[in-house]
């Protein structure tokens, strides 16, 4: 029964269309084709890609990704972020594989479009070997997590 209905709807609209003849259409412009027109808004604030690694560079770019760190390393984290917001909270919590927290950092950013914001941890004594997991909040939500290990 669906099958003849859907066969009876194709033929309304492909008979309807050809009864619609080639007058002039100058005038009728659908939503669809205005809304194609119209610029876009400003793109919305989003984290884009998180990166982790020895070493920064320009534009807070990670020049050395690498997810095995030596205990007397600096880790540092490129949080990647496109669109604009008039204010937004990132945070990087750095936590030891049983769940305390080794450190935490924050930084209040007003983007205007793509932009990279670089977050680090170091351990004045040297790191302990084992896994650590750094995450990333935008305004209080959990956004990306990055886990990386130190070795002897």
């Amino acid at each position: 029964m669906q099958h003849v209905a859907r066969l009876l709807m194709t033929a309304a609209v492909v008979g309807c269309a050809a009864c619609g003849g080639g007058g002039d259409r100058s005038g009728t412009e659908t939503g669809a084709a205005d809304s194609a027109a119209a610029p876009a808004g400003p793109e919305k604030f989003k984290v884009a890609n998180v990166m982790i690694g020895k070493r920064i560079g320009t534009n807070n770019l990670i020049t050395e990704p690498t997810f095995q760190f030596a205990p007397a390393d600096t880790v540092f984290v490129s949080v990647g972020t496109t669109g604009k917001s008039d204010g937004t909270d990132l945070v990087a919590i750095w936590h030891y594989q049983d769940g305390k927290v080794v450190d935490s950092t924050s930084k209040s950013i007003h983007p205007n479009g793509p932009e990279n914001n670089e977050f680090h941890v170091s351990a004045p004594k040297g790191w302990k070997p084992g896994t650590y997991k750094v995450t990333i909040y935008s305004d209080g939500d959990s956004v990306d997590a990055r886990t990386f290990a130190v070795k002897k």
